[in-house]
């Protein structure tokens, strides 16, 4: 059977992937951590039964292609634009700064002109899917510094697409510069004003002629041929497959079927990517790593601390405080997908050396493991000795709020869906209260309802006593930020020792921090649905409301001792 080696590395491969993955996951870390290491453990360098990296190298590409036609079909354009000031102006600068420093770096190294430009270019952009993941774990989607964070890789994704159309065309004009780059840009602009045209009437109708036939066979098999198409007729024109990709996710996004045709694709895409981060464990060489520990040092550092530094400093200079600049460097302190993509077109164009490649993948490895401590460990430090200075961007003009008079009342912080219940719910009952938002948006919506909101974060000293918290009878914490509602905590007590406060935590862990803070009771969502869900279950077959009530306080017990 001659095809029994490809097949043989294919097991291995999807193997390797579900091992790391799992471990991965039982380790707390990303899924793609586990990926890139099983990756390393069965590849040529190391004493791995996978000598040929090109049977999975080849289904890898498959899942760099469906990754960026996800990123062009997922845009969400409604996101961006709650913080698109500093997602855009900051993110741009901040990309900008890190690739001229990290160019320096490269020269300092003694690499070339080009691979300093591609290092620079490679060290620039964080993990789309590294940092939704650990926003996403720890419930920080919603919160200032996760907007801003998803904002900025938005961003990027966008850059990225630029940078590979620019960068080969750059790299591969010799003297004459001007003449590859306006092709280039000409042939992108072209293409962009040909997916609008597509995306707007040959698609839409293509896909309705297709849905009429009622087949889920033919839908999938047309949005293959439409994304597959695609970045072959992108590559046979000379460009990179994955601007192709994310085109042909574009031109889908414009489409009413767009959903059904993430739904579709999202099962092989995870497929298909785990692949091409396995393979690119593959070529991570741990000898290199151990011959270059100078230069791996250099780019670890580049990746974990000049990269949150600089987005930390550029978000502060956007007017947010220092909490949510530290926490927005520290969750965009990694490199990923979208670095190895653009590293890989370097190395296949020869643009960067086989070495440099392995050592970009070592480096992006070993900062994908740290994030998450960087997070866990990190953050908290961080935020205490220099996130607490008082808010400084400026809203409208508004009268302020008058907390003098008041005494036994509800200071509460945050006020998204949890926040915003307790306020109508307080509010019919006549009991007074106070709301602290860091969300300008959402201050500026309160205003106009009439709420007595302070803008500013919670966890500050001055912003706590300009809520009356030293008068207050409780004090409600409803964000989902563990790390800021510690020093919020901390803060409150210091003014009131007595203060009564309630938290919100995501875990069993971030329940005990709380609690050894001097929380009064932490509210874990999930639990308490759970929760329901079981009284609704125990009644529905027949158990009384008491029966149901004894069982709840019991688990409730269990999981919470005093």
């Amino acid at each position: 059977m001659p095809e029994f080696p490809f097949f043989r590395d294919l097991v291995l491969a999807i193997g390797a992937a579900l091992l790391g993955g799992v471990v991965a996951q039982r380790l707390g870390q990303p899924p793609l951590l586990g990926y890139l290491v099983g990756g390393i453990l069965i590849g040529p360098h190391t004493p791995g039964p996978v000598s040929d990296t090109h049977h999975v190298s080849a289904l890898a590409e498959i899942g760099v292609v469906l990754l960026m036609f996800e990123i062009g079909v997922e845009f969400p354009v409604a996101r961006l634009r709650r913080v698109r000031a500093v997602a855009i102006g900051g993110g741009v600068l901040a990309l900008l700064l890190i690739g001229a420093i990290a160019m320096t770096i490269g020269r300092a190294l003694g690499f070339p002109l080009v691979q300093q430009v591609f290092f620079g270019a490679i060290m620039s952009l964080a993990s789309t899917m590294v940092a939704l993941k650990m926003l996403l774990d720890r419930g920080e989607m919603d919160t200032p510094h996760g907007e801003i964070a998803v904002g900025i890789t938005l961003v990027e994704d966008i850059c990225l697409i630029t940078m590979l159309v620019l960068l080969p065309a750059w790299a591969a004009a010799g003297e004459d510069v001007v003449s590859p780059l306006l092709l280039a840009m000409g042939k992108t602009l072209a293409l962009l004003m040909s997916a609008y045209f597509v995306g707007g009437r040959l698609l839409p109708a293509l896909f309705a002629a297709v849905v009429r036939l009622r087949s889920r066979e033919l839908f999938l098999l047309t949005v293959v041929l439409v994304v597959i198409g695609t970045a072959v007729g992108l590559a046979a024109l000379g460009l990179s497959p994955a601007l192709g990709a994310y085109l042909a996710g574009v031109v889908v996004s414009r489409s009413h079927y767009s959903r059904q045709v993430l739904a579709e694709l999202v099962p092989s895409r995870d497929l298909f990517a785990s692949l091409f981060f396995v393979s690119v464990g593959m070529l991570v060489n741990p000898v290199l790593l151990w011959q270059h520990p100078g230069t791996l040092l250099a780019i670890v550092g580049t990746i974990t601390l000049l990269r949150p530094l600089i987005l930390a400093s550029v978000v502060r200079a956007f007017g947010y405080t220092g909490r949510t600049a530290i926490m927005t460097g520290l969750v965009l302190a990694q490199i990923g997908e979208l670095s190895f993509v653009l590293a890989k077109l370097g190395v296949d164009r020869r643009f960067i050396t086989e070495d440099l490649y392995g050592l970009v993948l070592g480096g992006a490895l070993i900062s994908i493991l740290m994030n998450p401590l960087l997070l866990r460990h990190g953050a908290p430090l961080l935020v205490g000795r220099l996130g607490r200075e008082a808010a400084t961007l400026k809203l409208p003009e508004a009268p302020p709020v008058e907390t003098s008079g008041l005494a036994n009342h509800i200071v509460i912080c945050g006020c998204g869906r949890v926040g915003g219940e307790m306020v109508a719910q307080l509010k019919t009952q006549g009991i007074p209260y106070v709301v602290i938002e860091l969300n300008p948006i959402r201050v500026d919506e309160l205003r106009l309802q009439g709420e007595p909101c302070l803008f500013g974060d919670a966890s500050n000293h001055f912003i706590l006593k300009a809520a009356g918290v030293g008068r207050a009878k409780l004090l409600a914490i409803t964000h989902y930020d563990a790390t800021a509602a510690e020093v919020t905590i901390k803060e409150a007590l210091q003014i009131r020792p007595s203060l009564e406060v309630i938290a919100r935590a995501h875990d069993s862990i971030e329940l005990e921090r709380l609690r050894d803070a001097g929380a009064s009771e932490v509210v874990i969502p999930e639990f308490e649905a759970g929760m329901e869900f079981l009284r609704w279950t125990l009644e529905h077959l027949g158990a009384s409301a008491a029966q149901a009530e004894t069982l709840i306080q019991r688990r409730r017990a269990e999981f919470r001792p005093n």
